[in-house]
């Protein structure tokens, strides 16, 4: 392993409502960064980007709710 930072993406898809997801990403950016008042730059660099579902493709849709059908109890 390297010591050195490398780029990472992490790719969280969900269903929820509106307020849930910007519930998640409020206690995502938290998580990343629980001091937003800090001087200076964030230990760990990182961007948050929120896409609504409906502007992807359709089989792209598809290919994330069937990932997401996995982690559902039957």
């Amino acid at each position: 392993m390297s010591d050195s930072p490398q780029l990472w993406k992490v790719v969280i898809a969900l269903e929820a409502t509106s307020e849930q997801a910007e519930a998640l990403t409020d206690r995502l950016a938290e998580t990343i960064c629980p001091d937003p008042n800090h001087e200076g730059w964030c230990d760990t660099p990182w961007a948050l980007h929120v896409t609504d579902g409906a502007s992807l493709s359709a089989r792209e849709q598809k290919r994330l709710r069937d990932e997401i059908k996995g982690t559902m109890d039957d």
